[in-house]
């Protein structure tokens, strides 16, 4: 079995949560209708659907487990930890992706 990550589940969440910052500001200020600073630069397809995209990969990760046996057949094992702030950074990425995406 390989090891294809190694970054501690409590510093994915905290730099997933730091990440989210960026849309939540964005939708923030376009819900309130405010011209708010930076507003043009953040307003980015590029920098809002990439944050959410990295602070999801982040935090998946870490508690995502997956792995194939190679037994007659074959088994693929596939396992979730469940961890309150990676879970917590991944569902509010996926919530604030589907305000963008009706918004």
């Amino acid at each position: 079995m390989r090891i294809v990550w190694s970054i501690k589940p409590a510093v994915a969440a905290q730099l997933g949560l730091t990440l989210l910052i960026v849309p939540i500001y964005f939708i923030s200020a376009s819900a309130l209708r405010q011209d708010a600073p930076g507003l043009s630069l953040l307003g980015s397809p590029l920098i809002l659907l990439g944050s959410l995209l990295v602070a999801f990969t982040l935090n998946a990760l870490p508690i995502l487990s997956v792995n194939l046996r190679s037994d007659t057949p074959p088994v693929l094992s596939v396992s979730l930890s469940l961890r309150f702030w990676n879970l917590t950074v991944i569902v509010t990425g996926l919530l604030l992706l589907g305000v963008l995406e009706c918004g």
